[in-house]
């Protein structure tokens, strides 16, 4: 091109292009490469978080900023410990098909862990659902309507698609004969296919909350490493409103709740349930 007799011809001026060096083509393709990852990535996680149903009050919650309050805070963190490591070794969990029962009153935190398990389990790839009873069972019962565009087998085949369901404020509902078997039915498909469910509720009475959900349901809460998991607090709402301190001053954490341990379920003989726990277990009951 910058031969003379093409210039004399052309009446173009010489022009001169520098090559570009293969090692900075390389360089700049793996970094366009690293970027595409990270975007597409990111792109799952979002997609993760819409479809976990996650509401903007619970999209934040982690285990780190869960602040023990009031004069259980022991007991909070042995709670928080085996919600931490229920969620750190998820990938166990999702196998042998782990259970937890999150029971206590209103305000004492059940929901901020939940929130704060699926949070650690979706950026680690697995899928999962926030749902409240009282929701589910609406959509659930939508479907009986003609017009409806989604059948109720539908609605429970996805359920047994998520790695980790959570059905939040199990005993709101009116308890008849009709969503206790729709309970059952999403409850019983995912214990079948050993997939991992958290259940929470208000009722601190295991009797009562048997008598809602079946006896047959409760009873596989005994299985394996599952366990219930008592709040037993004062709520945190509350104890904010009448101006007590937050924080963890003073107190140690505890990575791991050892037998006997306030909260949880270590051994799972009638007696020490009705110690550890402090609530009464229907007569005859056994791992």
């Amino acid at each position: 091109m910058d031969h003379p007799s093409y210039l004399k011809v052309t009446g173009k001026e010489p022009h001169w292009s520098e090559l570009p060096c293969e090692a900075c083509e390389r360089e700049r393709f793996l970094r366009e490469m690293e970027e595409r990852t990270r975007d597409a990535a990111q792109q799952r996680l979002n997609t993760l978080l819409a479809n976990s149903m996650l509401r903007e009050r619970f999209i934040g919650k982690t285990f780190e900023n869960f602040h023990p309050f009031g004069k259980d805070r022991e007991k909070q963190l042995r709670v928080l410990s085996i919600a931490r490591d229920f969620a750190d070794d998820f990938l166990h969990h999702r196998q042998v098909g782990t259970w937890l029962l999150f029971m206590g009153n209103v305000g004492t935190g059940k929901s901020h862990f939940c929130a704060a398990i699926i949070n650690k389990v979706i950026r680690g790839g697995c899928t999962a659902l926030f749902t409240k009873a009282p929701r589910l069972l609406r959509e659930v019962k939508d479907t009986f309507h003609r017009d409806s565009e989604i059948s109720q087998s539908e609605i429970i085949a996805r359920m047994g698609e998520i790695d980790l369901l959570v059905i939040d404020e199990v005993g709101i509902q009116f308890g008849t004969d009709t969503e206790r078997m729709i309970l059952y039915e999403i409850l019983d498909l995912r214990y079948e296919a050993m997939l991992p469910v958290i259940l929470t509720t208000n009722i601190t009475d295991l009797k009562s909350l048997e008598k809602l959900l079946g006896e047959r349901i409760i009873d596989r809460l005994f299985e394996g490493e599952s366990k219930i998991v008592v709040f037993e607090w004062e709520s945190h709402r509350r104890f904010q409103k009448a101006g007590g301190p937050t924080g963890t001053a003073g107190v140690t954490p505890a990575r791991t709740a050892g037998p006997g341990a306030t909260g949880q379920t270590e051994k799972r003989t009638t007696a020490s349930f009705k110690v550890d726990a402090g609530i009464s277990v229907p007569e005859g009951r056994r791992r």
